[in-house]
């Protein structure tokens, strides 16, 4: 299982990646910082919510608690790759790195990390749903 979420975790961090590059290359400047935090968070949403949706069967926990597990080690592997780049490729300060998790400076990385360890839980109820 580890080996699969690791895996399903490179696939979603080049989106995540990609969806950064995006909104700071093209809709900062179109949109206005808080805009295009506010579009980057939802597309980032459906990114890794798609991802897991279509991998989740073939991780296949075995039950809700596997769900929890999956669901914090992409968070934990997301938040270190979001730290990562802020101190060694953009050289952010610290300050900045904690602000960027930070709603009360409007910005939603925090909120997009506890939907990420939540995602492969709700999505397991709704497969099971519908089957």
């Amino acid at each position: 299982m580890l080996i699969k979420t690791i895996i399903v975790w490179v696939f979603i961090a080049i989106g995540e990646i990609i969806n950064g590059n995006i909104r700071v290359r093209y809709l900062h400047r179109k949109l206005g910082q808080y805009r295009a935090k506010q579009l980057s968070f939802v597309s980032g949403t459906a990114i890794f919510s798609t991802i897991i949706w279509f991998s989740l069967p073939w991780i296949d926990p075995s039950g809700l608690l596997q769900c929890f597990l999956i669901g914090f080690i992409l968070m934990l592997l997301m938040v270190l790759l979001d730290i990562y780049f802020g101190k060694y490729i953009f050289c952010y300060s610290w300050k900045k790195i904690a602000d960027d998790f930070n709603p009360r400076k409007g910005n939603l990385l925090g909120f997009g990390m506890l939907l990420l360890l939540l995602c492969p839980a709700i999505i397991y109820l709704l497969q099971g749903e519908l089957k």
